[in-house]
């Protein structure tokens, strides 16, 4: 007897194909979303952490009654990250730092004179000085997150104009106001701010709605002054 063989056709037939890249395709949308919905809700989280911060800062340099703001620091790699800023020392020009009562008037021989006059010449006061805030933490903004920050200053940031009887007074700022190390958000530690407009955008398209800093230096949402 002669054996018969039967071969079966090998590969796969175009409705088998048809069905897998279909499948393939719904997997990756699934993938898809998935990724873009956990990004959204890192950047909505970033969002919120920044604007209750804001707040609270706010408060804090109120009672502090201390200059504070918020900084963009750009490190080596050129990545920004937002941190909050205390400024320290703010008040050390208008302290003194002696009692003129107690000014010693001894007449000096010249030697004495030059030896108060080099101590003198050593002795370097106190600068104010733009510093870590650490009872402040925001988080690291998520890949593809940018702050965009506008003033809305009707005045020159380097000084202010008063206009008394006709006459225009240019009063210029401190240089811990005006130097640019001074965060790009500034709370006085008087109860008021630099007025400005944050927006979060990831990828260029915004993140909640734009956040504005008045005057009063409160934090007001999604409305301009």
């Amino acid at each position: 007897m002669r054996s018969t063989v039967s071969h079966s056709q090998a590969g796969f037939t175009l409705v088998e194909i048809v069905v897998v890249v279909v499948i393939i395709s719904i997997f990756a949308g699934m993938i898809s979303l998935s990724v873009g919905s956990s990004e959204s809700r890192k950047n909505r989280a970033f969002y919120e952490h920044l604007t209750d911060s804001l707040s609270y800062v706010r408060l804090l340099s109120a009672e502090r009654m201390q200059p504070m703001g918020l900084s963009l620091q750009v490190d080596k790699q050129g990545q920004v990250t937002p941190v909050i800023v205390t400024l320290s020392n703010p008040y050390i020009a208008y302290q003194t730092t002696g009692n003129p009562n107690n000014a010693d008037n001894t007449p000096k021989n010249a030697m004495e004179l030059s030896a108060d006059m080099s101590g003198a010449n050593e002795r370097q006061s106190p600068t104010p000085s733009w510093d870590l805030e650490p009872a402040v933490t925001l988080p690291e903004m998520p890949a593809g997150v940018s702050l965009s920050i506008q003033s809305l200053e009707a005045v020159n940031n380097s000084s202010n104009m008063n206009s008394t009887n006709g006459a225009v007074e240019t009063r210029a700022l401190q240089p811990w106001f005006t130097a640019q190390t001074v965060p790009q958000v500034l709370w006085f530690g008087t109860g008021q701010a630099a007025p400005v407009t944050i927006e979060v955008r990831h990828q260029s398209r915004l993140v909640g709605e734009v956040i504005t800093i008045m005057p009063d230096g409160s934090t007001v949402i999604g409305q301009g002054l």
